[in-house]
Parts: C-alpha cells; sequence; structure tokens
C-alpha cells in the first residue's frame, strides 16, 4: 500500500523507478540538487507534480498550494473541452504521469491540493499567541522570578477562574503572596488571557477554515476521478482525523470513504493496499457494517 499510495501520490516515474523509493538520502540530495521546477505545469507535468510533492514533503505548504491551483487553472479548459484526452508533455524523457488522462490528472491535483490543505491545517503557526505571554514573561524575570515561579503563577490563576471550587485557602494565600511578590495585578492577567484568547481563537478559524478547503478538494478528486483510491484514503484520514475531533459523527463517513478506497484497490488487483485499508477500518471500528460488506464481497468474488 506504501508503494501504491507513493506512487499515486507524486503521479509519476522520474528518472529512474527508484527515485521516489530510494533510501539514500544522499543519493536523493544530488537528484533534488539537479531538479529545476518548471513555471507552467503543462511545459513539463511529471515534473510539476514532482515539485509540488517535493513541496508538501518538505513542509513547504503555500508553495505547493500556489503550484497546485496555477496547475488546475491550466488544465481547466482541457478539462472542460474533452477530459478523456491525454494532457500534452505527458511523458518527458524517462519521466511520464501515472495516468495522463486529463480528467485523471485533475483528480490528482484535486487530490494533492487538499493534501497540502489538511497539513497546513495541522500546522498552523501559534507564534502570534506566544508572542503575547513574552513580554509578561520577560518583565518578571527582570525583576528576578524563574520560569518555575512564573508557571505556578499563572496555574494558579488558572485554576482560580476555571476550577474555583479547587481553589482553597492555603493555594489562594500562595496566588496572593505571587501576586504582591511579582507586583502583578489580577487585571494584568485578565488582560494578557483574554489577548491570548482571541489569537487562539484566530488560529482555530484559521485551521478550520484550511480543514473545510481540504475537504472541499478532496471532493472535487472523487468527483472528477470516482475511480481514484487513494483520494478516498485521503478523504477518510481527512473525516477520522482533524474532522472527527469537532464532529464525531465524522466516523462513518470516514468508514465508507475508506471502505470504497478498498473496493477499488481490490479491482485494480493491489491487494497489498486493499489489507491496509481493511486493516484501518478494523482499528476504527472492528464491528464496521463496511467490513461485513467487503467480507460478503470477497466469498461472492471468491
Amino acid at each position: 500500500m506504501k508503494k501504491k499510495i507513493l506512487a499515486l501520490l507524486i503521479s509519476l516515474i522520474l528518472l529512474t523507478p527508484s527515485l521516489a523509493l530510494s533510501k539514500s538520502a544522499t543519493y536523493e540530495k544530488e537528484i533534488e540538487k539537479k531538479i529545476k521546477c518548471p513555471t507552467d505545469f503543462l511545459q513539463n507535468p511529471p515534473l510539476y507534480f514532482y515539485c509540488i510533492y517535493r513541496d508538501y514533503h518538505n513542509h513547504k505548504y503555500d508553495e505547493g498550494i500556489e503550484k497546485a491551483k496555477k496547475a488546475l487553472k491550466e488544465i481547466e479548459p482541457l478539462l472542460k473541452k474533452n477530459p478523456k484526452t491525454i494532457v500534452p508533455n505527458a511523458q518527458q524523457k524517462n519521466a511520464k504521469l501515472r495516468d495522463p488522462h486529463v480528467y485523471k490528472v485533475a483528480s490528482d491535483l484535486h487530490m494533492l491540493l487538499g493534501m497540502l490543505y489538511y497539513k497546513k491545517s495541522i500546522n498552523i503557526d501559534d507564534s502570534s499567541e506566544k508572542e503575547i505571554y513574552k513580554p509578561f514573561i520577560e518583565k518578571l524575570q527582570k525583576r528576578g522570578f524563574d520560569f518555575v515561579q512564573i508557571n505556578e503563577l499563572m496555574a494558579l490563576y488558572s485554576m482560580k477562574r476555571l476550577f474555583p471550587d479547587q481553589m482553597d485557602e492555603k493555594k489562594l494565600k500562595r496566588y496572593n503572596e505571587l501576586l504582591k511578590k511579582m507586583g502583578v495585578s489580577e487585571k494584568e492577567l485578565d488582560e494578557l488571557m483574554a489577548k491570548a484568547q482571541r489569537a487562539a481563537e484566530e488560529q482555530d478559524r484559521k485551521r478550520l477554515e484550511y480543514l473545510r478547503m481540504a475537504f472541499t478538494e478532496l471532493q472535487k478528486a472523487v468527483e472528477v476521478d470516482p475511480e481514484n483510491a487513494l483520494a478516498y484514503y485521503q478523504l477518510g484520514n481527512l473525516y477520522s482525523g482533524a474532522l472527527s475531533e469537532s464532529m464525531p459523527e465524522t466516523s462513518q463517513a470516514a468508514e465508507e470513504a475508506y471502505y470504497k478506497a478498498a473496493l477499488i484497490l481490490k479491482k485494480e488487483g493491489d491487494i497489498e493496499g486493499y489489507k491496509e485499508v481493511v486493516k484501518k477500518l478494523e482499528l476504527m471500528n472492528p464491528s464496521s457494517k463496511y467490513l461485513k460488506l467487503l467480507k460478503r464481497k470477497g466469498k461472492s468474488d471468491a
């Protein structure tokens, strides 16, 4: 399955079949030095695909997103004209697309864009929240207080605000002592927390927005090509991962996506991939109705 996913993900065989799966970091670095990404997708689609995946692999999500969006814009007229035609320049020297049909390429681009958005959502920069605390901590450190003392103050403040029933007389006395000793007012802490909360809420808003975009792109991927096994697999990952935290009801949607991926992989003859998806379903929900459907189908196909 891992080899299958990697092959689908980058949608190409570049320079040598062993490049994507090579375990030699030195070899890969040497290849990377020789690669110059094309400015236009249709100029060299296999290499352009690789460059998007490289951004994904190297955590350069913004660069990858821009590349994927640009490629989709270029391929859009071809998709509207005839989705079953072949993408121009689908093969360049020893590099070629996994499947050169326009709709297959468009589906893979939507999938990769969705994966990039998903990765960006779980790697949101939280430096703004940290920066809010920085001046306050530095001010107390200049007054001679160390991290342990500052942390104790903040812990007691949080307890008083969030769990007042746990704030006994001893803890309250210690809290007031620290406030007086450090020259900090409770109002100052309230303002600090309110500011940090606003920053955290903004981060959550951005995270949800990227998740929404990831979902939209993965849905487009399976709409354009209902036989894209990896797109269903990634959709299942999205449902069972980030979305399940805020929407527990998405577990069934994840199971259905994995089920569809399993059916396609089996039809394509990728038994290893099929078994891996089934294993993921079993871990998610051992009593899933989709596991029963797969077993029933397996018996009927025997």
